[in-house]
C-alpha cells in the first residue's frame, strides 16, 4: 500500500478518541510513509472496501488551530483523500425539541443553504446580547451527504446496532471495558440551567458531580427513560458549533440553542472549514454546562466511532473516486485568499462599523435596563405540552387565520381555569412561533404576584426581547432612556411608545407577542393594556397587508370584567376572540388522550394487570368536570397510592377527586396528619408574601411565625435544608420549589384558600376558604417588623466586611441565602425591609396585630438600623425620588401609616412643614400616594397646604396628576392654590388633564382654575389632554372656553399634540371647534408634519381633506412629505404625493377654466382677448 491509496482522512481530538477510532479498523496498516514536515501521529488500516488514514492532535492541543494543521499535513502526507470526518466526543445542547442525552451521537447536518458547523466567536461574547457567529462551514462532499441520506433511511427502518457493536470490540479487548462500556443509566444527570457546579469542588475532583450537587428533583431536568422503540442511543442530525473555547455554562449554552438551533458544542471542526471538507459526528458525554461527566467520555468515543464505521459501509468506492482531492481544493483556496485580503478588510472594516453602530457601550446599558424579570424562567416553570393536546386551539379556523395573516392582528384566547392555557402559550413560544431569521416571538407571563402582575414589568420583558433579537431598533428607546434612566422601567406610556414604535418600524422584522394569563394582571394595568392594544389595532387598518406586521395573542380566563373592555375592539373586530371555553367538548376529547398515555406509563411502572388498567381508565373516563389540572391532581394522587401500597396492582382506588377542590382537599389533608399548623402557617406565608419567596427566606419566615415571643431576642428560622424535604410532604402537590422558590400550584389554589370572610378555621370546616387577606397580611406584617426589629445587625456588619454602604452590605445577602448555613437568618432581610410597610399598610385599622411601640422602632431615623431596613426599602421606589434622608414623618406620610403618625404627633418638637432634599413635606407624600385618611390628619394638624417643592410643585399638583379626586377636594377645601404655576406640567389643572382625571379636572374648574393658563411642558391643559387623546377631557376643556389655536408647549398647539400622537376623535374635535389647520409652531411645525412624522395614516387623511397644505414648512423638518420619506412611512408618502398631485389638477383646470373664459391663448403664453367696444379708439366726428 502506498500513500495515494488512502482515500479517507479521519481526525481525532484526543487520545481516548484515538484508541476508539483504531477498534473499528477492519485491518491496519504500516504507516512508514508520512511526509518529512508532517508532524501527525498515524495509524493507517481498511474499514470495508475504504483505506482510512487516522490521525490525533498532539497531546493536550485542542481548538481550531491544532485541527487546521493536523489536516494541512494529513493532505500533503496522503494526497489523495478525497473525504474527510472529523470523530469524537462533544457536549450536547439538549432542549425541549431536541432530547439528546448522554452517549447519544450527533452528526452534522447542513439545512437551510447552511454547513452544519457553526463558528462562534466566544471572544465576541456580550452579556444580555447574542454570539457572534462568523461563519458557516461549507456542505460536507456529496458523497457523504448521500451516504448520511442512506444510513438515516436504513435506520429508520431497521435501527442500529451501534452498541453490539461495540459489546464485539470490548469482547475482545477486555482492558477497555472499564472506561469504554456504557456506564449506569442513574449518572446521566441534567441540571437547571441556573445550577452551577462549586468551582472549589471541580478543582479537588475528589468527587462525584452527583456526590457534590445531589439529585433533588428541583436541581434537575426531569426526562422519562426511553421506550422500548426509541433508538438508545439516538442520533441527532443538525447543527454543531465550534470554537476555541470550551463551553461551561449552560446559560451560554443555551443562548445558541435558542438563537441557532444548535445541538452539539466541539472546539475542533471549525479549523477544517477551509483545509479539510469533512462531517463532523460527535458523541455527547457532557451537557456543555459545569458539571462534568468523565466516566461517559471513553463510551462516547466508542459510539462516534461505531456510527463513523457504520457510515462508511454505506460510502461507494465508485462515489468517493467522483470527489476531488482535498489537496486540490486547498492549492485553489489559497489563491481565493490571497486576492480576496483588500476585500477581507473591507469586510472586517464594514463589521467593525456595524458592531460600533449596534452594540457600543450606550446602547447595550440602556438595553439591561429592560431586564427587569426572568421572564424565560417565569415561562419554563409551566409544564411541556402533550402530544395531540391543545388542538383545540391549534386548529381552530380563528388561530389558524390569525397565524397565517400578512397584516396586524390579534387575537384573544380565553378559557376557563385548568384547561392548559399556559401549557399551550409555551408550546407557541417554543416550538409552533420558534424564533427565526424573519420572525421575532417575545412573550410574558403574568402571575399573580408583584413581580409579574405589572404591565410596565411585561413592556419591559417585551422590548428586552425585541432589542435583544432586533439590536438596530434600539435607537427608539436611546432619547427615552437618556432622559429618564432607569427611571423609565416604570413608565408606562413611554414603554408602550417605545415597543409600538420600534415594533411598526420600517426596519422591523414580524413580530409575534404571546401574553399569558392576562386575569393575572393587576386590575388598573390590565384595563390600561386592553385599551393600548385596542387603540393600536383600531388605528392601524387590520386587513390591509404589510410589509411587515406586529401580531399580540393573549390567553385569560372568560372575566366578564376583561370581555367588557374588549367591548369596542371586539364589535369592530369579531374575529379577534376565540372563546376556549365554547370548545369543553374537544378540550375533554384531547384530555381523554392524556388519561390514555398517564394510564399506560402507570400500568408499566407499577406493573398492573390489564383489568387493573382498563378499571382505572374507566373511572378517570367517567368524572364529569374533566380538565387538565384536575387529571394530573388525580394522577399524582394515585402514584402516591401505589407506591405506597405493597401491591399496587391489586390497590383500589378508593375516591377519585370528582373537582379541581375536591383534590385540594385531599392534598392538604394528607399533609395535615403531620403538621396541621405549620401548613397552615406556610400557606399564609405563601398567599401573603409580595413575591415567590426563596426556601430560605420561607425558613426563617416560617422561624419567626412560629416563634411565641417577638419581645425578647429571637432565634429566627428553622434550618433551610429540613424545611425543602419536609415541604413536599407537609403540602404535597399545592406547592412546588422551583429554582429555588415556592409556588402555589395554580393561581386556583389561591382561590380556593382565601376566602372573603375573616377565614374559618381549617380544623373545623376544611381548607376551602380557611384564610383571609386580612389574616395573611396581618400574618406577613408581623413576620417582618418581628424580624427587622430582632435581628443582629452584627451579621449583616460582618457580611462582606469590605463593604462599605448599610446598602451595599444588605444587598450582598443574597448571595447567602441558599447556603447550608443552618442559622442563615440574613436571607429574609430584603423581603423584609422592602415589603413591611406594605404589609402594615394593609392592616391600618384592623385588629392589633403587634404593639404599635414595636412598629415605631423602625421609625427612629437616628437608630442605625433605620439606615440598613431605609436604604433596601428605597432602592425599588427610584420613580418616586426617595432621597437618602427622610424624616419618621414625611417616611409614614409615604408608607400611610396613619397608626404611626399618631403616635409620633405626639413627639415634642414635631415640625409637621420639614422638608426634604427636594423641598417635599409629609403633606406632599402623602398626597401623591393618596392616603385619604393621612392627608386629613395633616391637615387637621396645621399641615401648609401650598409649600412648594418636588417635580410636582405642591400637594394638589401632586394628588391631581395621580387622580386622588378626594385628596384634591380636601387640599382645596383647605385653601390649596388651583392656578400656582411651575413645574413640569404647568399647573395641577394640566397634570390631571393629561391624566385624563376627569372629575379632578371638574373640581379644578369649579374652584376657578384658569382654563388657558401656560406654563409646563405642554403649554396649556388643553394641549395636555390633546396629546394623551383624553377625548372627554378635551370637550369639558373647550366646553369652558378653552382656546382652541392657544400656542406654547412642545407641541406648539393642540392640533398638534392630537396629530403627533395619531388621535384621529381628538383631532376632528379641534378641527370641529376652528383650531387653524396650518398653524405654525412647535417641535414639529405644524399638524401635517406632526402626523406624517409619526407614520399616523388616519389622521393624515383628515387633515387632508380638510385642506391641510403639503408644502408647508416646519420647524424640525422641511415639510410633511420629507417627514415621512425620512421616517419611512410609505403609504403616508403616497397620500401625500396624491393629494399633491389632485391639488396640481385642480389648479391647473381652474387656470385652462379662466383662460376659456378669456379668449384663446396666444402662441407667447398671453390672452388674446375679444375686443369690446371700450378697446376701440375714439373718433372723432
Amino acid at each position: 500500500m502506498g500513500p495515494d491509496d488512502y482515500t479517507i482522512g479521519w481526525i481525532c481530538a484526543i487520545q481516548t478518541e484515538y484508541v476508539a477510532a483504531k477498534e473499528f479498523l477492519d485491518e491496519e496498516h504500516d504507516s512508514d510513509y508520512v511526509s518529512r514536515n508532517d508532524n501527525n501521529t498515524y495509524t493507517l488500516g481498511r474499514i470495508g472496501k475504504h483505506h482510512v488514514a487516522i490521525a490525533v492532535l498532539p497531546h493536550e492541543e485542542y481548538g481550531t488551530d491544532s485541527a487546521a494543521s493536523v489536516a494541512r499535513d494529513m493532505v500533503h502526507s496522503f494526497p489523495n483523500i478525497r473525504l474527510g470526518l472529523m470523530v469524537g466526543v462533544g457536549g450536547g445542547a439538549p432542549s425541549t425539541e431536541h432530547d439528546i442525552r448522554l452517549g447519544d451521537i450527533v452528526v452534522s447536518s447542513p439545512a437551510d443553504g447552511r454547513g452544519g458547523v457553526l463558528q462562534y466567536d466566544f471572544g465576541k461574547t456580550i452579556q444580555e446580547q447574542s454570539f457572534q457567529q462568523t461563519r458557516f462551514s461549507n456542505p460536507p462532499p456529496r458523497a457523504l451527504r448521500t451516504a448520511l441520506t442512506g444510513l438515516m433511511a436504513h435506520y429508520e427502518a431497521n435501527g442500529h446496532q451501534l452498541d453490539q457493536m461495540i459489546d464485539d470490540v470490548l469482547v475482545k479487548k477486555r482492558r477497555l471495558r472499564s472506561k469504554y462500556r456504557r456506564p449506569h443509566p442513574d449518572s446521566d444527570t441534567l441540571y437547571r440551567a441556573e445550577i452551577v457546579h462549586p468551582s472549589h469542588r471541580l478543582l479537588a475532583g475528589s468527587a462525584s458531580c452527583i456526590e457534590v450537587c445531589g439529585k433533588d428533583p428541583a436541581r434537575l431536568i426531569i426526562r422519562e427513560e426511553r421506550k422500548e422503540d426509541e433508538d438508545n442511543p439516538a442520533i441527532h442530525y443538525g447543527l454543531i458549533a465550534s470554537g476555541n473555547k470550551l463551553i461551561k455554562d449552560a446559560l451560554v449554552r443555551d443562548i445558541l440553542v435558542k438563537e441557532q438551533n444548535v445541538l452539539c458544542f466541539e472546539m475542533e471542526a471549525a479549523g477544517l472549514m477551509n483545509h479539510f471538507p469533512c462531517l463532523v459526528i460527535r458523541g455527547i458525554c457532557d451537557y456543555s454546562d459545569s458539571h462534568k461527566h468523565k466516566e461517559w467520555q471513553g463510551y462516547a468515543a466508542m459510539v462516534a466511532a461505531a456510527y463513523a464505521k457504520d457510515l462508511l459501509s454505506h460510502v461507494s468506492t465508485f462515489r468517493v473516486s467522483g470527489e476531488r482531492p482535498i489537496r486540490e481544493m486547498l492549492a485553489e483556496l489559497e489563491e481565493q485568499t490571497r486576492v480576496g485580503k483588500d476585500l477581507s478588510k473591507v469586510v472586517q472594516e464594514h463589521h467593525r462599523w456595524q458592531k460600533e453602530y449596534y452594540l457600543n457601550d450606550e446602547q447595550r446599558a440602556c438595553h439591561r435596563v429592560f431586564k427587569t424579570s426572568d421572564y424565560e424562567g417565569q415561562k419554563n416553570i409551566n409544564p411541556l405540552k402533550v402530544d395531540g393536546t391543545c388542538k383545540w386551539v391549534l386548529e381552530h379556523r380563528q388561530f389558524c387565520e390569525w397565524r397565517d395573516s400578512s397584516h396586524n392582528d390579534l387575537l384573544w384566547i380565553s378559557a376557563d381555569p385548568g384547561c392548559g392555557k399556559s401549557v399551550f402559550s409555551k408550546s407557541l413560544v417554543e416550538h409552533e412561533l420558534h424564533n427565526h431569521r424573519e420572525l421575532t416571538v417575545c412573550y410574558f407571563f403574568f402571575k399573580d404576584n408583584e413581580t409579574q402582575d405589572s404591565l410596565a414589568t411585561a413592556l419591559c420583558a417585551l422590548i428586552h426581547q425585541l432589542f435583544t433579537r432586533q439590536p438596530q431598533l434600539i435607537r427608539h428607546a436611546i432619547p427615552a432612556w437618556q432622559k429618564s434612566g432607569d427611571k423609565l422601567q416604570g413608565e408606562v406610556d413611554e414603554l408602550w411608545r417605545i415597543f409600538s414604535n420600534a415594533g411598526t418600524d420600517k426596519e422591523a422584522c414580524n413580530i409575534i407577542c404571546v401574553l399569558d394569563a392576562l386575569d393575572e394582571c393587576h386590575e388598573q394595568d390590565r384595563d390600561r393594556l386592553i385599551t393600548l392594544l385596542s387603540k393600536l389595532y383600531m388605528d392601524k387598518s387590520p386587513t390591509a397587508p404589510e410589509q411587515h406586521w406586529l401580531k399580540f395573542l393573549v390567553t385569560s380566563r372568560p372575566y366578564e370584567g376583561i370581555q367588557s373592555r374588549f367591548q369596542d375592539l371586539t364589535s369592530q373586530l369579531p374575529s379577534i376572540r376565540l372563546r376556549g371555553e365554547y370548545e369543553n367538548d374537544q378540550i375533554h376529547r384531547e384530555i381523554n388522550l392524556v388519561i390514555e398515555e398517564q394510564v399506560n406509563i402507570l400500568a408499566k411502572r407499577f406493573i398492573l394487570p390489564t383489568s387493573a388498567k382498563a378499571r382505572l381508565k374507566a373511572e378517570l373516563l367517567s368524572m364529569e368536570h374533566r380538565t387538565y389540572l384536575w387529571l394530573y391532581l388525580a394522577i399524582e394522587g394515585i402514584k402516591e397510592t401505589f407506591h405506597k401500597s405493597p401491591r399496587p396492582s391489586e390497590e383500589e382506588i378508593q375516591s377519585l377527586p370528582l373537582t379541581v377542590e375536591d383534590a385540594y382537599e385531599q392534598i392538604l389533608e394528607r399533609g395535615a396528619r403531620w403538621n396541621r399548623d405549620n401548613v397552615l402557617k406556610i400557606l399564609q406565608i405563601i398567599v401573603g408574601a409580595r413575591r415567590p419567596l426563596t426556601v430560605g427566606e420561607m425558613a426563617v419566615a416560617l422561624g419567626v411565625a412560629t416563634s411565641p415571643e417577638l419581645e425578647s431576642e429571637l432565634k429566627l428560622g428553622i434550618e433551610r435544608k429540613r424545611l425543602e424535604q419536609q415541604l413536599p410532604q407537609w403540602c404535597g402537590l399545592f406547592v412546588f420549589i422551583n429554582h429555588s422558590r415556592i409556588y402555589l400550584i395554580h393561581q386556583t389554589a389561591k382561590e380556593f384558600l382565601v376566602g372573603s370572610t375573616a377565614g374559618i378555621a381549617a380544623s373545623n370546616h376544611g381548607w376551602k376558604h380557611c384564610l383571609s387577606s386580612v389574616g395573611v397580611e396581618r400574618c406577613m406584617a408581623r413576620i417582618c417588623v418581628g424580624y427587622l426589629t430582632r435581628f443582629e445587625l452584627k451579621k449583616l456588619k460582618q457580611w462582606p466586611a469590605q463593604l462599605d454602604k448599610p446598602s451595599d452590605k444588605v444587598r450582598s445577602v443574597e448571595l447567602l441565602q441558599e447556603t447550608d448555613d443552618p442559622d442563615d437568618t440574613q436571607a429574609f432581610w430584603d423581603y423584609a425591609a422592602e415589603h413591611w410597610p406594605a404589609h402594615v399598610q394593609s392592616v391600618q385599622g384592623q385588629k392589633i396585630f403587634l404593639p404599635l411601640n414595636i412598629v415605631c422602632e423602625l421609625y427612629n431615623t437616628d437608630d442605625e438600623r433605620f439606615q440598613y431596613w431605609f436604604q433596601v426599602f428605597r432602592d425599588p421606589f427610584d420613580q418616586y425620588e426617595i432621597p437618602p434622608q427622610m424624616t419618621a414623618i414625611q417616611l409614614a406620610a409615604f408608607n400611610g401609616h396613619s397608626d404611626v403618625l399618631k403616635i409620633l404627633f405626639q413627639t415634642e418638637n414635631l415640625d409637621l412643614n420639614a422638608q426634604d432634599q427636594d423641598g417635599r413635606t409629609a403633606l406632599f407624600w402623602a398626597s401623591q400616594l393618596g392616603h385619604e385618611k393621612v392627608v386629613q390628619m395633616l391637615l387637621n394638624k396645621g399641615a401648609e397646604v401650598n409649600t412648594q417643592g418636588g417635580y410636582y410643585i405642591n400637594a394638589l399638583y401632586a394628588a391631581s396628576s395621580r387622580g386622588h379626586e378626594k385628596v384634591v377636594q380636601m387640599l382645596l377645601n383647605k385653601g390649596a392654590e388651583a392656578d400656582f404655576q411651575g413645574g413640569h406640567f404647568g399647573n395641577a389643572l394640566q397634570a390631571a388633564s393629561s391624566g385624563g382625571h376627569e372629575k379632578v379636572v371638574q373640581m379644578l374648574l369649579d374652584k376657578g382654575a384658569e382654563v388657558n393658563a401656560q406654563g409646563g411642558d405642554y403649554g396649556n391643559a388643553l394641549c395636555a389632554a390633546s396629546s394623551e387623546g383624553h377625548e372627554k377631557v378635551v370637550q369639558m376643556l373647550l366646553d369652558k372656553g378653552a382656546e382652541v389655536n392657544a400656542q406654547g408647549g412642545y407641541y406648539g398647539n393642540a392640533l398638534c399634540a392630537a396629530s403627533s400622537r395619531g388621535h384621529e376623535k381628538v383631532v376632528q374635535m379641534l378641527l370641529d371647534k376652528g383650531a387653524n389647520l396650518n398653524a405654525q409652531g412647535g417641535y414639529y411645525g405644524n399638524a401635517l408634519q406632526a402626523a406624517s412624522s409619526r407614520g399616523h395614516e388616519k389622521v393624515v387623511q383628515v387633515l387632508l381633506d380638510k385642506g391641510a397644505e403639503v408644502d408647508a414648512q416646519g420647524r424640525h423638518y422641511k415639510n410633511a412629505l420629507y417627514a415621512a420619506s425620512l421616517k419611512g412611512y410609505e403609504k403616508v408618502v403616497q397620500m401625500l404625493q396624491e393629494h399633491q398631485h389632485l391639488a396640481t389638477l385642480r389648479i391647473q383646470t381652474q387656470k385652462r377654466a379662466i383662460l376659456a373664459d378669456s379668449g384663446p391663448v396666444s402662441p407667447n403664453g398671453d390672452c388674446a382677448r375679444k375686443k369690446t367696444r371700450m378697446d376701440m379708439p375714439a373718433h372723432g366726428k
